[in-house]
């Protein structure tokens, strides 16, 4: 049987066909069905860009820019750069809309350092620029022990200005870690935070986990995008996020322990994404790994996929699936993710629920809000 077997694959090399093509390859699914579940929201506070987690029996939520309402439903100073909150489950394992928690802070989820212009909620400085500390991931739930989750996430130090340009593009990376005690007695409180390292990634490098991470097999894997466009992966045992020395990089088609610098070559994953924010993780039902999410820079929910079957790639070519309804403000629609927490058996069905930020005008200001839409394959 092994000498028929090498036979075979000696003569399809001589036809051209390399070992590697008798791998699997990655496919594109289709969409059997899609049905907007609703709105995400909470009843006080109008969030924007709002990802998620599954920590316990809930869903725990982190967002960008929230502000409490007026008395006609329309978004009001003070505006705080992040907040988080929990929402439930159905009895039936599906997720409920209402997002509550955090007692009605008003603070940065994500606090901000005495040089990120900390003076305010915002961190806008007096020259009008402003640190938009915005997470572009939820948090990475690393580990459960005697009942305490630990989770990370790393946040680029975005300096940006009026007009959302920056004249730093590949700022430093701070990677923050969150606690929880899933037994506490408190349902409103929510996990406490603290930064581990406001420079963990330096400025002008990869910002490895911010663009993307997912755990398998007790490892992290941690995607960075760079604002060349390269997307790059690194991954590291769980139980060491917090420790540099114990990184490994993809390069060259190889992990290594030195870490590549933002022009390093064969460093990219070709179509490991669309290019825009979105959301990895690995598909128990299809046996791939999965990206969700935008296009570039997208003001439009126009969802794209691609799929592989290991995470070095190769990766399809992104394919759009879904699109949803833009808001009428200027920037109609963006910060398209997935939620394979929100599924209620994970990712071993053949189902996603997705979301965006729509955006529409109200009173002179722009009010958010987050359909949820649940995707069934074919």
């Amino acid at each position: 049987m092994a000498w028929s077997a090498r036979l075979l694959l000696g003569s399809l090399v001589l036809e051209g066909v390399s070992a590697a093509s008798l791998r699997k390859r990655a496919f594109t699914p289709t969409v059997k069905s899609a049905f907007v579940v609703g709105i995400v929201a909470d009843p006080a506070i109008n969030r924007d860009s709002c990802g998620s987690t599954r920590i316990g029996d809930r869903a725990f939520w982190t967002c960008r820019d929230s502000q409490p309402y007026d008395a006609n439903g329309a978004p009001i100073l003070p505006l705080w750069a992040s907040s988080a909150s929990w929402s439930k489950f159905e009895a039936d394992g599906t997720p409920e809309l209402t997002q509550y928690g955090g007692g009605g802070s008003r603070d940065p989820y994500f606090p901000y350092t005495a040089g990120e212009c900390n003076g305010n909620s915002a961190g806008t400085c007096d020259d009008g620029s402003r640190y938009a500390i915005w997470p572009d991931s939820p948090p990475l739930v690393a580990s459960t022990e005697d009942n305490v989750v630990t989770a990370y996430t790393w946040i680029r130090k975005q300096h940006i200005n009026p007009d959302f340009s920056t004249n730093d593009p590949d700022p430093a990376c701070s990677l923050y870690k969150l606690s929880y005690d899933v037994g506490t007695s408190d349902r409103d409180a929510l996990p406490t935070v603290t930064l581990v390292n406001e420079d963990f990634w330096l400025y002008g490098s990869i910002p490895f986990g911010n663009y993307g991470n997912v755990i398998e097999d007790g490892i992290a894997y941690l995607f960075g995008k760079t604002s060349n466009g390269v997307v790059a992966l690194a991954k590291v045992p769980v139980g060491s996020i917090e420790n540099k020395s114990q990184y490994q990089y993809w390069v060259n088609g190889a992990w290594g322990s030195s870490m590549p610098s933002l022009d390093d070559a064969n460093i990219n994953i070709p179509n490991a994404s669309a290019g825009g924010q979105g959301t990895y993780y690995f598909s128990e039902f299809w046996k791939k790994w999965v990206w969700i999410g935008q296009a570039g820079i997208s003001v439009s929910a126009d969802f794209f996929i691609t799929t592989a079957d290991s995470i070095t790639g190769p990766w399809e070519s992104p394919a759009q699936f879904y699109s949803g309804e833009s808001g009428s403000f200027y920037l109609g629609a963006y910060s398209l993710q997935a939620h394979p927490g929100l599924n209620p058996n994970g990712t071993t069905t053949n189902e996603i629920y997705i979301s965006y930020t729509k955006n529409d005008a109200v009173d002179d200001t722009s009010l958010y809000s987050t359909p949820l839409i649940h995707i069934q394959w074919n």
